[in-house]
């Protein structure tokens, strides 16, 4: 890192923008001096390489350890590169997939080609000689640039290159032999040092049989048919010592050869597919009258009729003569001694990269000029230039100009994620839902690290389940930031297009609960008081329909005891004086307390909607407090650390930018709403409502002022008449008032 931390000598220039403070890449020169920025300035010190909306393919070049993510070093790097091969870096700062020839640099890749020389010969090849730029289109002509009929200077030998079909056998046996290597085309091919290897072990096994040709007679003693002989006998050595052991079986106990032979039989038999591979399991032939004796004609089993047919040919008549129809145990005892000297000098062949070709083939590939014609092909593919790793490098560096200045304003700053006309890399659609879009949306790669992590983000999130048109799925993760969370439940679907356009099905599967905006705190402490009532009402109607579901059943199982009990219930118990005390002393005392706050309410006099402001503010200003604080705290580095990011700070979102980001279903201007409605429900019965309201609180007004006076009726008429008469004399009475205090 010693390069990122040398002495600066460029000017920067930081903005901020929704609280985070970041540097602007605004010019080539703030591109080219990353490596003097500090990496603590830096907004992410690490991105992964799947998962984003931004090319794949950079993301890959750019990872060169591949492991999966980009790091700092790795974009500094980049940098170099740049800077090396790049007369014109100044055409990175423009958007383009092209480069113009002017703007290529003179010194050479590492293959020997400079960007410039690769450029113009890349354009000869694809009959664009007369161009003045080159195209990312220009480097994907495959069929031209990386076919693997043509030579590409990478010193790697296809069969498809070789120009007569012999040397092109003799290299896919090569290939075989020693594994190859891939060719820049895709294609299997030799190298000059595979090919050398081949050949010598040719050589090396071709000595060995003539060392023992000429020194152990005894070893090819049928002399040239002995290594037919032996490949035969060797097909079908361990078969026919199988044979005559059964045969000596069946001399030995009949019954025991004749159980085995029906209980393999029944077994082979009984498949529902009678295949080659079940016959060859049977025994070679069949033992007859005790008899050691293999046929070697019709009387085969059809499994091995072959491999017996080139034993007759090949190895018994080659020692016993034509016409031999079958053999004898002696025979075929005498037939192994024969190849025992044989058999160990096999054994003892070389073993090298030639040890599985026949000693025909090998014979034939030495005899002809195969070795000569894939040297000259080697040698006119080494001379080649190398221009097809020349146009990888060449592809690299248009892939940087159009996709480099995108990177780092999502990596060493976050500048698109914070413009409001730019969508950032790690931004992957927009869901809509319950009326709202919402356009800060994730992709999940690791359910289970955003499952620990996305809570500390303090954001709203829903993760839903999408899936396309043609199958595919994948997960997101979406903040909402507007609107009411009332209809946000799992299971709730809606549809999410991606950058590309495409939409998916999405269904809300997980929810991470945090403030969503201070006018849903406002609303909060209302909200919860309501579904609170809601639900101790569900409740207590359930426990009462299932009672009385119980004693409906129990009257019908056993009428008898369900009127015996309806009876007793009928005759109560008695409720004595002092039962009647206590609920008159707790009426008293909440009519007490309701009669103080009614006092204290009313006392307010003119201020009385005050009162009922500050009322509600005493309410919902914690909730919103509370909201305000939550929201001041959200981040979605939590959110992109479990994504395989590395953030550096805080990337806050702020209450500005996040009305930004999740927006509400608003009417166009200028629209027109017709107000009628031929199904509109009856209305809710305000004028009733507010009677049965007031009436009840005069009720209520009545017995607290008739308790405040000791339940005298008369006294509390009295008390209010006083109450009516002052309030008639307030004007004169503050006139008065005035006026002594003038005088």
């Amino acid at each position: 890192m010693n390069s990122i931390t040398k002495a600066q000598s460029h000017r920067w220039h930081f903005i901020q923008t929704g609280g985070l403070v970041q540097v602007k890449i605004s010019t080539i020169d703030d591109l080219l001096h990353l490596d003097e920025l500090d990496p603590k300035l830096w907004i992410a010190l690490a991105c992964p390489v799947k998962g984003l909306e931004f090319s794949e393919e950079t993301l890959s070049l750019l990872d060169t350890d591949k492991n999966g993510r980009v790091r700092v070093p790795e974009i500094l790097e980049a940098v170099s590169f740049i800077k090396k091969y790049f007369a014109k870096p100044e055409v990175l700062m423009e958007a383009g997939s092209s480069i113009p020839l002017d703007a290529l640099g003179k010194e050479p890749f590492d293959c020997g080609h400079s960007p410039y020389d690769s450029a113009k010969a890349v354009l000869k090849i694809i009959g664009k000689e007369d161009a003045a730029e080159i195209t990312l289109d220009d480097v994907s002509v495959k069929d031209k640039l990386f076919s693997p009929a043509v030579f590409n200077g990478d010193k790697i030998l296809p069969p498809e290159a070789a120009k007569d079909e012999l040397s092109a056998a003799v290299i896919k046996e090569i290939i075989s032999c020693t594994g190859g290597d891939d060719d820049i085309s895709g294609s299997k091919g030799i190298t000059r040092k595979q090919k050398e290897e081949f050949f010598d072990s040719l050589r090396a096994v071709k000595e060995w049989r003539n060392g023992a040709q000429e020194n152990a007679p005894q070893i090819f003693f049928l002399k040239y048919q002995t290594d037919a002989a032996a490949e035969s006998y060797m097909a079908v050595r361990d078969k026919v010592n199988e044979y005559f052991l059964r045969c000596s079986l069946e001399c030995y106990n009949t019954e025991v050869e004749l159980s085995l032979r029906k209980k393999e039989e029944d077994t082979v038999l009984s498949k529902e597919v009678l295949c080659k591979e079940e016959l060859s399991k049977l025994p070679l032939a069949v033992c007859k009258d005790g008899k050691k004796e293999l046929p070697l004609g019709s009387e085969i089993n059809p499994a091995w009729k072959d491999a017996v047919d080139a034993f007759r040919k090949n190895t018994v008549e080659a020692i016993f003569g034509e016409g031999k129809k079958s053999i004898t145990e002696d025979e075929w005892n005498k037939i192994q001694q024969g190849f025992e000297p044989y058999m160990d000098w096999y054994d003892a062949r070389p073993q090298n990269c030639a040890k599985d070709l026949s000693f025909e083939r090998i014979d034939e590939i030495l005899a002809s000029d195969a070795e000569t014609l894939i040297t000259s092909y080697l040698d006119d593919e080494e001379k080649h230039p190398p221009i097809s790793l020349a146009t990888l490098e060449l592809r690299k560096m248009i892939l940087y100009r159009r996709d480099m200045l995108e990177l780092v304003k999502n990596f060493v700053s976050f500048e698109n994620f914070y413009s409001p006309d730019d969508d950032a890399v790690f931004q992957c659609g927009t869901l809509y839902i319950d009326g709202r879009s919402c356009d800060l949306c994730f992709r999940v790669m690791d359910a289970a690290k955003h499952a620990s992590m996305s809570p500390l983000s303090q954001c709203y999130l829903l993760y839903c389940d999408c899936t396309n048109a043609s199958g595919e799925k994948m997960q997101i993760a979406a903040m909402v930031s507007q609107g009411s969370r009332d209809n946000f439940i799992p299971g709730r679907n809606g549809v999410f297009f991606d950058r590309k356009g495409q939409d998916w099905d999405a269904t809300i599967v997980k929810i991470i609960e945090n403030p969503i905006s201070i006018k849903e705190g406002f609303f909060s402490p209302y909200k919860k008081l309501v579904r609170m009532i809601q639900d101790r009402i569900a409740k207590t109607a359930a426990s009462a329909e299932s009672s009385v579901a119980g004693k409906m059943s129990a009257a019908v199982e056993k009428p008898t005891d369900a009127a015996t009990a309806a009876k007793e219930a009928t005759a109560g118990k008695k409720i004595d004086v002092g039962t009647i005390a206590a609920i008159s002393v707790a009426f008293t005392g909440i009519a007490t307390v309701v009669g103080g706050l009614l006092q204290a309410f009313l006392g307010l006099g003119w201020w009385i909607p005050l009162g009922i402001v500050g009322l509600i503010l005493i309410i919902s200003v914690p909730s919103m407090f509370i909201a305000w604080a939550k929201l001041k705290q959200r981040n979605i580095a939590p959110i992109l650390d479990a994504s395989g990011w590395a953030v550096n700070g805080n990337v806050k979102i702020n209450i500005p930018l996040g009305s930004m980001l999740t927006v509400t279903a608003v009417r166009p201007k200028g629209s027109k709403l017709d107000s009628f409605d031929p199904y509109r429900q009856k209305g809710f019965p305000v004028k009733r409502t507010i009677l049965a309201l007031v009436l009840i609180a005069m009720i209520v007004l009545s017995v607290v002022i008739i308790a405040k006076n000791d339940w005298n009726f008369f006294k509390a008429v009295g008390s209010v008449k006083d109450f009516f008469v002052n309030f008639v004399k307030m004007p004169e009475i503050k006139e008065v008032a005035v006026t002594e205090v003038q005088q």
